[in-house]
């Protein structure tokens, strides 16, 4: 399914009464080994079950909601959390007019990828901590550019999965990451930044 198409699915899930004040986030993963795709939405209202029912085949026991304000309430600074982050990296490359603004491109090295990752991390305030290998703690998991049409033409953007381990600098930067996403093409599936707990050290 195109990213046009899922992007229509959501907004229409949320539409009949989302006010418009914040950005909808949402992420697809897809499943691996035989496991379900899985959708993420971050909404300021609950999404429609019978949208998402009829347009993807989700049954009414695989769509699961949760209020996020008692888990953002809870983040501190020097908390660790695993992270997964599926963004669109771009850079502007100037147009070598003053007149003309820059055009903006897709970063499709690794070393690019992760260069923009941490200038976004900083921005919004988390770090990914340094490991024993004296490497930061995240991984590039799937790097790709992702085509679709729109309005009759096509659209490629730069396409990055980041999986890692984050610290929290800033908790308040950081709720706004998590509701309001990071770098660009939100409405197409990228900048929805999630967490779940690291495993206990045994």
């Amino acid at each position: 399914m195109s990213l046009e198409r899922l992007h229509a699915i959501v907004a229409r899930s949320v539409d009949s009464s989302h006010d418009g004040s914040q950005r909808v986030l949402w992420r697809l993963d897809v499943g691996r080994n035989g496991r379900p795709n899985r959708l993420y939405i971050v909404s300021t209202v609950t999404p429609d079950a019978q949208v998402l029912f009829e347009e993807l085949g989700a049954g009414p026991n695989s769509v699961a909601t949760c209020a996020y304000e008692p888990f953002l309430d809870r983040l501190a600074i020097g908390q660790e959390w695993g992270f997964r982050l599926k963004a669109n990296p771009t850079r502007s490359k100037a147009s070598g007019s003053l007149a003309v603004r820059g055009k903006r491109e897709g970063l499709t090295r690794v070393e690019d990828q992760l260069e923009w990752l941490h200038r976004k991390a900083k921005e919004s305030g988390f770090h990914m901590p340094i490991n024993r290998l004296g490497m930061p703690e995240v991984m590039v998991r799937d790097s790709r550019l992702v085509d679709f049409r729109r309005q009759g033409a096509t659209i490629t953007l730069a396409s990055v999965v980041y999986d890692g381990v984050l610290a929290v600098d800033d908790p308040e930067l950081l709720r706004h990451a998590l509701t309001g996403g990071i770098g660009r093409a939100k409405g197409y599936g990228f900048g929805l930044l999630s967490l779940v707990p690291l495993p206990k050290r045994q």
